[in-house]
């Protein structure tokens, strides 16, 4: 169990260190709007904040991490994230947050500290739980409440007609959110899958709606969770965009872009080659630049003989098949061109000093 302690203490500290320019974080307990429990990073140190986090455009990402901050107000400009680690925010009264992530880690919690009070967070929001949790027992009731999108998401004990309550985003990781991945980058021909990756409350009989564009006015839509495509004729980059919706009409949309390379052409032979039996001989074919050569016993699918390679070596006569791929891309050529070693008998005359091998 130490060792599981250990991991986790780990993660939350690469979490709260994590910092890029205008990172902020807590230096001591307080209400938000209080500069003097932040520290702002410029890019090279910490250093003392003049501003607070959202005060003025240009705010990254927040840590809470060993403090307790209180919410009692809206905060006016967009920030990229909030992570709470080790430390409390306390939802004090009616306020509202203008970030798209609110991750809480190990440690972390939210809590609302009055009735009648709601924290918003603006449409694309979403709420993790890594470790932490929304805390039920303050005591709990259904004035306190969480608004997504100008929706009422939860409230803490779910009443006032809401489908959620605090429990059910402890219990499914977090609010309702759609994580969409795919199989991509994919080349010219293959089959592209699509996954929704669907989490938090609700998430288990939410409904999906994928829509995509790409290159040449093409066009996409799916209702499927996990659905494929496999029409993709053109290369270039795709979109695919899908929105989660659960019971109570709420929805949560992200995109994930695709991808698609070419096919390289097919290798350029440069002949058959015919051998002496007992003999080997070396096949060759040409390709471009950044191409490479895998060989194979079949027109299609078969055994690899050989890999990374324009040269194939063997004494065994038949037809070997050269496939061209791409060093980048890793995309294959939609056809092998075939290369044959022959062999036949051949004479030998011997001399005193010289064997020769004549053909017959």
């Amino acid at each position: 169990m130490q060792r599981i302690y250990t991991v986790l203490l780990l993660f939350v500290v690469s979490v709260i260190n994590a910092q890029s320019v205008n990172d902020y974080r807590t230096v001591a307990s307080g209400n938000w709007t209080d500069v003097g429990i932040w520290e702002v990073y410029n890019g090279t140190s910490w250093v003392t904040a003049t501003t607070y986090p959202g005060q003025v455009a240009g705010t990254n990402d927040v840590f809470i991490q060993g403090y307790n901050v209180t919410l009692n107000s809206s905060i006016p400009n967009t920030f990229n994230s909030l992570t709470v680690g080790s430390g409390t925010l306390f939802i004090s009264s009616n306020s509202s947050l203008d970030t798209s992530s609110i991750t809480l880690v190990t440690g972390g919690f939210m809590e609302w500290t009055s009735n009648n009070t709601n924290l918003a967070l603006p449409s694309d929001a979403s709420i993790v739980l890594q470790g932490g949790r929304l805390v039920e027992d303050s005591p709990c009731n259904a004035t306190k409440t969480l608004s997504i999108g100008g929706v009422v998401y939860a409230s803490c004990n779910g009443g006032g007609g809401v489908d959620n309550e605090f429990g059910d985003i402890n219990d499914g990781g977090g609010t309702l959110s759609a994580t969409p991945s795919s199989n991509g980058p994919i080349c010219v021909g293959q089959t592209l899958n699509l996954f929704a990756n669907p989490s938090g409350a609700g998430s288990t009989t939410a409904t999906f709606s994928w829509s995509g564009v790409g290159p040449g006015g093409y066009s996409f839509s799916s209702a499927v969770q996990n659905p494929t495509e496999s029409g993709i004729t053109s290369t270039g980059t795709y979109t695919y965009t899908v929105t989660v919706t659960d019971t109570n009409g709420y929805s949560d949309t992200n995109s994930v872009d695709v991808t698609v390379s070419g096919n390289p052409t097919t290798p350029t032979s440069n002949g058959d080659q015919t051998i002496c039996s007992g003999s080997s001989g070396t096949l060759t074919v040409t390709v471009g630049p950044g191409e490479t050569v895998d060989w194979y016993d079949a027109a299609t699918g078969g055994t690899l003989l050989l890999s990374d390679n324009t040269s194939y070596t063997t004494s065994t006569a038949g037809s070997y098949y050269a496939e061209t791929r791409n060093t980048t891309s890793g995309c294959v050529s939609t056809n092998r061109v075939i290369v044959s070693l022959v062999t036949k008998s051949c004479s030998v005359i011997t001399n005193r000093r010289v064997t020769y091998r004549v053909n017959n």
